[in-house]
């Protein structure tokens, strides 16, 4: 199975989350609007406080260009936590440059959409970024008009902005908290004051009892005896989009295969399934700690078997199953699962 992208692979996936048509002349006008869109949000949420006749510093109307002033160093401060810690092994994210340029992307977000800013949209914004970086390293001396105009360095935030947009679109209701409203400066009141359960929860438990249930009566209830709930791994999987659960090389690919279904990501379900089936033997462990420490680390399973999988479930007829996925040898299984003894000890 190929999921390997041509480059500029950020172009690739602009086209398939439908933020630019498929190559023609309108791409670059189609760019320019998207930029000038950026450009435009920027200077209505930049406003400069002191430009405002008869505002007092001091005060707490919500009106009051100040107070809202405050409230966007304090998100902006909030965001850059989470910034300065992403991706930690990886040197182009400890520029100092480029968490600037995630904070600004992030906070513009998240002050023009109802939910805010949630911990872990970093980590949905900071793979895109890279492979939008990776492909103007690399683009050749000699372009055409329209990837010149796609590689443009100048527009490396602006573009940053647009497919993270792109992919919010999919990704924006698993952030969304019950009831729950941010506050100006983008925090969330505490979870005992949310009454209604979020929507990520009941995705996952659509999941489990539309699917799970039916596809493999004894992995979901060997997982109800261990007491693990589909929330409890699933929250960090679809809203960081499998992003802790393959190693870093392989997310291109992974991000490719799910990028195909567009925006909306409908089939975002069946990739939950198939990494829980293709884990299927680790996760009916009688240790809850070990089948725990498998659902929360990245999958020994190559992303090319889970994608495959994936594709079955969706369409059984056109896709056939691919055979079991056999974790190297039973020698390496077993230190797999002394490590795991071993942390649920400590």
């Amino acid at each position: 199975m190929q999921l390997n992208l041509p480059r500029p692979r950020s172009l690739a996936w602009a086209i398939l989350l439908q933020v630019i048509p498929p190559p023609s002349d309108d791409i670059i006008k189609c760019l320019k609007t998207h930029r000038n869109f950026y450009n435009d949000l920027k200077s209505k949420l930049s406003m400069d406080p002191r430009a405002v006749v008869g505002d007092d510093p001091l005060s707490q109307n919500d009106e009051s260009a100040w107070k809202q002033h405050f409230c966007d160093n304090e998100l902006q401060a909030l965001i850059l936590q989470d910034v300065v810690r992403t991706f930690p092994d990886e040197p182009y994210f400890r520029d100092s440059k480029v968490q600037n340029l995630m904070v600004s992307v992030l906070f513009f977000w998240a002050r023009s959409h109802t939910v805010g800013y949630r911990q872990g949209m970093h980590e949905v914004l900071a793979p895109l970024l890279l492979e939008l970086y990776i492909d103007r390293k690399h683009a050749p001396t000699a372009l055409c008009n329209t990837l010149k105009c796609f590689l443009d360095e100048a527009y490396l935030e602006h573009d940053s902005y647009m497919l993270f947009s792109a992919v919010m679109k999919g990704l924006e209701k698993f952030y969304t908290t019950g009831d729950a409203v941010p506050s100006p400066s983008g925090r969330l009141p505490p979870s005992r004051h949310i009454h209604s359960p979020n929507e990520v929860v009941r995705y996952l438990e659509r999941i489990r009892e539309e699917h799970l249930v039916s596809l493999d009566l004894e992995l979901a209830t060997h997982l109800d005896r261990c007491n693990i709930t589909m929330e409890l791994f699933g929250i960090r999987w679809v809203r960081l989009l499998f992003g802790r659960e393959f190693i870093r090389s392989d997310l291109p690919q992974l991000w490719s295969f799910i990028f195909a279904d567009g925006p909306l990501l409908p089939h975002l379900h069946y990739m939950v399934l198939a990494l829980l089936l293709a884990l299927r033997t680790l996760l009916l462990d009688p240790d809850p700690g070990c089948v725990l420490s498998a659902l929360m680390r990245p999958s020994a399973v190559p992303v090319t078997h889970v994608c495959a999988l994936a594709l079955h479930l969706r369409d059984p007829l056109l896709h056939p199953r691919p055979s079991p996925y056999h974790f190297h040898d039973t020698t390496n299984h077993n230190s797999w699962l002394l490590s795991c003894n071993a942390e649920t000890t400590r």
